[in-house]
C-alpha cells in the first residue's frame, strides 16, 4: 500500500498530466479559431477554450494544494499539433475538414489522457469526481465534431 506521500506525489502526477493536456487544448481551439472563415466556428471554438481556461485555473490550484507547482508550458506534440493545423489550412480548400478532424484527434487524446488518470491514477475521491464531470463534457464535444465531420 502506497504511503501518504507517495499517494500525494502520485495525484500531483497525474493531474499535472492532465494539466498540460488542458492546456494544450486551451491554445490549440485558440489557434483554431484563428484559421477558420465560419464566424459561429470561430464563436464555438473561443467558448470551449474559455471553458477549458477555468478548468485549467482548476486543476492548478488542485496541484498547488497537493503542495507542488503547476506546470504551465503545454507539451511540445500540441505545438507541433497547431503548426500542422495552419499548414493544413493554407494547403487545402477544405479547411474546415482539416481543422475539425485536428480538432477530433485532440479531443480524443484529451479524453484518453483524462480516462487513463481514472482508472490508473491513485486519485482521491475528490479529484476523481472532477475528472469524471470532465470526462463527460469531453465525449460530448468530441461527438460534437465527429457529428460536423461527417456531414
Amino acid at each position: 500500500m502506497p504511503t501518504e506521500e507517495e499517494t500525494r506525489i502520485s495525484d500531483a502526477a497525474e493531474l499535472q498530466h492532465v494539466l498540460t493536456r488542458y492546456i494544450d487544448s486551451y491554445n490549440g481551439y485558440h489557434q483554431a479559431a484563428e484559421v477558420v472563415d465560419s464566424p459561429s466556428l470561430k464563436s464555438a471554438f473561443l467558448e470551449i477554450a474559455e471553458r477549458r481556461k477555468i478548468i485549467i485555473e482548476h486543476v492548478a490550484t488542485l496541484i498547488v494544494n497537493e503542495g507542488e507547482k503547476p506546470e504551465t508550458d503545454g507539451s511540445v506534440e500540441a505545438a507541433v499539433h497547431r503548426w500542422w493545423i495552419r499548414v493544413r489550412a493554407q494547403m487545402t480548400d477544405e479547411e474546415l475538414k482539416a481543422v475539425l478532424a485536428e480538432c477530433v484527434r485532440g479531443e480524443t487524446v484529451l479524453a484518453n489522457t483524462i480516462q487513463n488518470a481514472l482508472d490508473h491514477g491513485q486519485l482521491d475521491s475528490t479529484h476523481a469526481e472532477i475528472l469524471a464531470e470532465v470526462s463527460t463534457e469531453l465525449k460530448a464535444a468530441l461527438e460534437t465534431f465527429k457529428t460536423a465531420l461527417d456531414h
